[in-house]
């Protein structure tokens, strides 16, 4: 499963820290000595999950963010994490799989007998199967994230058992801090009303095994 593979490739510096979770490996990498700062942090993601389809992952951090959430970045955590990655492109695949088919197969269907019954009007049937597929991609990207949404909430509640309610709801406290104080927010001026941890940056976009570029 690719995620952020063009960002994977460009890390190349040593790692801070590396980590050898199962068949697994993990590196870290410090966010503020790369170009990607301004991109990321500046716009409120401060850990970039990246890898290129292999079982080598390298997360991009900015360091006082590390810093400020270093628990949620321990070996234990980052293995129910990998779990889910694992899981989400396995739901990608096979969402995948299930649209795909039938998709290309109506399409291929109803092009050949158009082509052969209904030549005079083609044109105007290809592209009401292109709107079909069109229709069909929406659905199985809104479908995706459902069911990528359910597993990561499921994680977060592996994490929360892993550390404790109390030190994650610290962290979530700790979350939000150093969001203020990275942006020189003032408390009246940035309420939370987020009950869980950014712990990472994936979602339905960066899982999807069909594509080589950035989400960003």
């Amino acid at each position: 499963m690719k995620i952020n593979p063009k960002v994977f490739r460009n890390l190349t510096s040593e790692p801070f820290e590396v980590q050898n979770i199962g068949d697994y490996k993990v590196s870290f990498y410090d966010m503020n000595t790369t170009s990607y700062l301004t991109q990321f942090a500046g716009r409120g993601k401060f850990a970039i999950w990246t890898s290129d389809g292999s079982k080598e992952y390298k997360v991009l951090i900015e360091m006082s963010y590390y810093e400020a959430l270093k628990p949620f970045y321990e070996y234990d955590v980052n293995k129910i994490w990998l779990e889910f990655l694992s899981g989400a492109g396995e739901i990608s695949k096979k969402i995948n799989l299930y649209f795909m088919i039938p998709t290309v197969s109506l399409y291929l269907v109803v092009a050949v007998v158009a082509a052969i019954f209904f030549p005079t009007i083609m044109i105007q049937i290809l592209l009401a199967l292109l709107a079909i597929v069109f229709i069909s991609n929406m659905i199985q990207t809104r479908f995706t994230s459902k069911k990528i949404k359910e597993e990561n909430i499921k994680s977060q509640d592996k994490i929360k058992q892993v550390l404790g309610q109390d030190e994650f709801d610290q962290l979530v406290i700790a979350q939000e801090v150093h969001y203020k104080k990275y942006f020189k927010f003032e408390d009246s001026e940035s309420e939370t009303k987020n009950e869980n941890i950014d712990i990472q940056d994936v979602d339905a976009e960066t899982v999807e095994n069909k594509t080589d570029k950035e989400k960003e």
